[in-house]
């Protein structure tokens, strides 16, 4: 588990400054669930304990991920210009993740 944290932080970390994606989704089978997207613009990481927190300096925007309990995972990258990657906790909550180069 303390690897898939590491991971999740260095990916984080590495593309600081590109915009953000986040899209949380509820996909427990037979119910009905429910999911959010954030879009974060110019993106600061901050790494605290237990969360990493992705923030927009200009509008105050942001969403905060648990850097615990991390199942898998699923990297969906297929270029430099399209980064991608799927975060599965133990609590079967997925969230996806896209990144874009600023414009």
């Amino acid at each position: 588990m303390e690897a898939n944290s590491q991971k999740l932080i260095a990916f984080f970390i590495e593309h600081e400054g590109k915009d953000f994606d986040a899209i949380i989704k509820d996909e427990i089978e037979g119910t009905v669930g429910f999911s959010f997207t954030s879009y974060i613009k110019w993106a600061n990481i901050h790494i605290q304990a237990g969360r990493i927190t992705v923030s927009e300096s200009k509008t105050g925007k942001y969403f905060c991920l648990p850097n615990s309990g991390i199942q898998q995972i699923i990297d969906h990258t297929c270029g430099t210009y399209d980064v991608a990657l799927t975060i599965k906790y133990n609590n079967e909550y997925r969230v996806f993740i896209q990144i874009f180069e600023p414009n």
